[in-house]
């Protein structure tokens, strides 16, 4: 026994793999698919990333608008049970006789402490084809678009945190997920008739715990402590929701509905200002910096304020190393694009006006727009990094910035652990750096001009 366990001891590690292959007893690695899900791909350190991964989704398929329906037993609040029978009768006479669904009586705050049974989003965006269909229930296997955000083939899979049986209905086919054994998860798919189809995307997801739609700011103390139940915190969705129009490629709109009442909408407007084309010899690292593209975007919030703000656009041509590139792809399981974007979201200098400032920063929705703080008497920045949308991370400057950084694989974090792909994000994050500088010179060269031409007048 000594002597066998010196003789593996000096074999090297290849021929002792080789020697256990040919030599050992196979036995397949099983996935319990339910651990898998519940214990990583559902679990997430921030709130609201269910709509952060269908809205990337949609965007990611062209969609211009998103809508999220959310479903309320207006019967749940024990604090207005008179009230409520009394606008589910009206809502249901509304339906019934005049076959309308929407009405002007109702209003978000009628739905306050409410239990949510359902929620479904539906975009505009293009219907799944064949290969949507097998990637969305193939865990890891990622968007093979190379100018699509996701990558890893796993964002759709936080819908689990909510709900135990997600479908899906795009085009003319609907899809449910149900649990087999208490933990393999398998799919059934079903072509929809005629008159069941649709030219929109909708994810329906089924609530396995019911939260309590909390739809003021102050939350009501008279609830029962005995029953614990998480809370869904309406402002602070709206808040996120306005934020992820930030940087949205496609997406112009996002609209909020309660029972079929439409109770909130944010369109992002752009206005073009200015389009340079830069001299091809402007390389900064792995980019070649081509156009650069100024426009103003406005943040309309229906029945509210708006703000505007700055945005720069830097389209950039990829140059990096064949053999890097081949080691980030071994990652990714696709190519990085030949074409990047780096783009700047900041506030211009009216919004900085006291009377202005005060308005937008007393808005819970419109502040976190607003890439700084104000504390005494000091402005002090606070950025945010992009990847699509939001992550946790901080530009440390007065903008907030989006471009094509590999995260890891929850996104909500720069990858700067994989020795391939740090060194891809390292380099984007200089040249990010680099622009921001060459538009503060631009701004301070502008400002003495402005202040010489004035005195000279």
């Amino acid at each position: 026994m000594v002597e066998e366990t010196t003789q593996i001891r000096n074999l090297s590690s290849d021929d002792l793999w080789l020697k256990i292959i040919n030599e050992g007893i196979e036995d397949r690695v099983e996935v319990n698919q339910r651990m898998l899900i519940d214990k990583m791909l559902a679990r997430y350190s921030s709130d609201f990333v269910v709509y952060r991964e269908l809205i990337q989704n949609s965007d990611d398929a062209h969609a211009t608008s998103f809508i999220l329906q959310i479903k309320c037993d207006l019967n749940s609040n024990k604090n207005s049970n008179e009230s409520n029978s009394y606008l589910e009768d009206m809502e249901q006479i509304m339906n019934n006789k005049f076959g309308i669904n929407q009405t002007s009586s109702l209003s978000e705050n009628d739905f306050h402490n409410c239990l949510i049974n359902e929620i479904r989003t539906i975009n505009n965006g293009n219907i799944f084809n064949e290969d949507d269909w097998k990637r969305v229930i193939t865990i890891a296997e990622g968007n093979t678009n190379i100018d699509a955000v996701g990558q890893f083939g796993v964002g759709f899979f936080s819908v689990f945190s909510y709900s135990e049986k997600p479908m899906i209905q795009s085009g003319n086919h609907c899809l449910a997920f149900a649990w087999q054994n208490g933990k393999s998860l398998t799919t059934f798919r079903k072509e929809l008739s005629l008159h069941e189809q649709s030219s929109s995307t909708s994810v329906i997801l089924p609530m396995k715990t019911k939260y309590i739609l909390q739809t003021k700011s102050i939350l009501d103390n008279k609830s029962n402590k005995d029953q614990i139940k998480p809370i869904f915190n309406l402002i602070q969705l709206k808040a996120y929701l306005t934020k992820v129009l930030s940087f949205t490629r496609h997406i112009n709109e996002i609209i909020i509905q309660i029972n079929n009442v439409k109770i909130f909408q944010v369109n992002k407007i752009k206005k073009p200002l200015l389009s340079k084309n830069l001299k091809s010899n402007n390389q900064q690292n792995f980019l070649n910096f081509k156009l650069f593209t100024q426009t103003e975007q406005t943040f309309n919030i229906m029945n509210g304020p708006s703000i505007t703000l700055n945005h720069i656009d830097v389209e950039s041509e990829v140059k990096i190393d064949d053999e890097l590139h081949k080691k980030i792809e071994n990652v990714l399981k696709k190519r990085l694009p030949s074409i990047i974007h780096i783009e700047l979201l900041f506030p211009s200098n009216q919004i900085l006006e006291k009377e202005q400032w005060n308005i937008l920063t007393n808005n819970q929705i419109l502040k976190d727009l607003i890439p700084l703080k104000y504390s005494q008497e000091k402005y002090s920045p606070s950025g945010q990094i992009f990847i699509g949308l939001g992550t946790h991370q901080s530009t440390g400057v007065g903008m907030h910035i989006y471009s094509h950084l590999i995260p890891t694989i929850e996104r909500e974090n720069i990858d700067i652990q994989d020795p391939y792909i740090s060194i891809w994000n390292e380099q984007l994050l200089k040249s990010i750096g680099y622009i921001i500088r060459l538009i503060y010179d631009q701004t301070m060269l502008d400002a003495i001009n402005n202040h010489l031409q004035h005195l000279n007048a």
